[in-house]
């Protein structure tokens, strides 16, 4: 592996580390764009929830864009799109302008962040794809433990449109970079866009975003919510069975007969759903139930976001050294004993229990979640890799979005039950770990199933 190929890994990581950096500063200035541009709370969500919409709606033509145009001009376009919506959001008059360019962000956020690890499978060793998507999930693993503090800071200090000013730097030095490194490998393939394929998948994830919106206000028995999820179940069957048909589809279905990645593909999501659902509830529950404030509650999250950026690259290095098996087991065993954790003592937990715990489940996430993602993509043949990185992409937003969404509706039931916030919220987070406890143990078991005896690991 060569220095070219590094720097072509960073630069597209820039890119997704900027996406997820945004996301979580903005985060913290709602209540500021709420007062500014009198917007309601369920408004000023989908600067997030459209994000998250358009990044599902963009990552499946990866596949496609990847096989039919050069590397270096995919992520050209990328950055310039992403630098285009952030100067809108930055100097926007109304909220409908810093909610377009939030958009226009997510369109260079889903053709970058698939390219990344496009580049990797294509143009890193086996011997070391490990340790480089270590490094690429390192970068991206900074977004979080920065986006909080650097959002309270900047939105106290400067107001929040310097939120998106300090993102223009780096996006001219990832421009930079990738000019000068990134290289073409593979033959470029004059395909037919599935239109088609692509408006039933834009249905189903429209449908279940909008669905998991919907519920963390009415409920998950909410008839709208109901409906919504019918939709998008029946048009994610529809995308499987169409997709058979068109010589080029959108994304070669091959991939799901492959039962190792598709049992690397649900673990992954479940690490997904795990890693944000904890990420909004420990917060939540350091406000509501033991009365700090919001910057307490953020900081409570910094030591263990801070360690699992070191330890990426050490799950990384552990993968290129051992195979699969032993990190990924590791770290959802890990996660396992932290959820248990957070279950049992939750009712006396204090802010060094959090600090603690959380830092166990973030040890866990390091050496599982990148790790289980690379196993996937060395679960299909060559041929498929962009189709199975089109895949793991899509499914890690989405099971991002329905694992806030899940938990919020199951700490808001209970909040009801009891109509008491403090006691709600500390007996509903307790009902969420467990939940988040059971998942470890089927990706447990998942990992255990894909990596016995696989040739491919071997």
């Amino acid at each position: 592996m060569n220095s070219k190929t590094l720097r072509a890994v960073t630069a597209t990581g820039i890119l997704s580390f900027a996406g997820i950096v945004v996301e979580t500063a903005m985060n913290v200035a709602f209540p500021t764009l709420m007062s500014d541009f009198h917007v309601s709370t369920s408004a000023v969500q989908w600067l997030t929830t459209g994000y998250l919409l358009v990044l599902a709606l963009v990552i499946p033509t990866s596949s496609f864009l990847k096989r039919s145009f050069k590397t270096k001009n995919l992520f050209i376009i990328s950055n310039l799109f992403f630098i285009l919506g952030t100067v809108a959001a930055m100097v926007a008059p109304s909220f409908a302008i810093i909610l377009l360019g939030r958009l226009i962000q997510g369109i260079g956020t889903g053709i970058a962040l698939p390219l990344m690890f496009n580049i990797i499978v294509e143009q890193v060793p086996i011997s070391k794809t490990g340790t480089v998507m270590g490094f690429a999930n390192l970068i991206i693993a900074i977004a979080p433990a920065v986006g909080p503090t650097m959002g309270g800071f900047i939105v106290k200090m400067f107001g929040w449109r310097v939120i998106f000013l300090v993102l223009l730097p780096l996006l001219v030095i990832s421009l930079i970079l990738g000019i000068t490194s990134i290289t073409q490998k593979s033959a470029i393939e004059h395909l037919k866009f599935d239109f088609i394929s692509w408006i039933i998948l834009a249905i189903a994830f429209s449908s279940l975003v909008f669905a998991t919106n919907q519920a963390s206000i009415s409920g998950w028995l909410d008839w709208r919510v109901i409906v919504l999820l019918l939709v998008s179940v029946i048009a994610i069957i529809g995308f499987y069975k169409y997709s058979k048909k068109p010589q080029h589809p959108l994304i070669r279905t091959n991939v799901f007969l492959n039962w190792r990645f598709d049992l690397s593909m649900i673990a992954l999501m479940i690490s997904q759903f795990s890693i944000l659902g904890t990420s909004f509830l420990l917060p939540n529950f350091a406000q509501l139930s033991l009365h700090q404030n919001a910057f307490i509650a953020g900081l409570l999250l910094l030591p263990g976001t801070t360690l699992g950026i070191f330890l990426s690259l050490l799950g990384g290095k552990m993968y290129d050294v051992w195979g699969a098996r032993k990190p990924i087991m590791l770290g959802f065993i890990l996660y396992a004993i932290a959820t248990l954790l957070f279950s049992i003592f939750m009712p006396k937990m204090t802010i060094w229990m959090i600090i603690i715990f959380f830092a166990i489940a973030i040890m866990g996430q390091a050496f599982s979640s990148g790790n289980t993602m690379t196993s996937g993509l060395h679960q299909v043949e060559n041929q498929f890799s962009t189709d199975a990185n089109a895949v793991l992409n899509t499914v890690q937003q989405l099971a991002g979005a329905l694992g806030t969404s899940i938990v919020a509706t199951i700490v808001a039931e209970h909040q009801n039950v009891t109509h008491q916030i403090a006691f709600g919220t500390m007996i509903g987070v307790r009902t969420a770990f467990c939940l988040l406890f059971i998942l470890q143990l089927i990706a447990l078991l998942f990992t255990f199933l894909v990596t016995q005896k696989s040739s491919k690991e071997k």
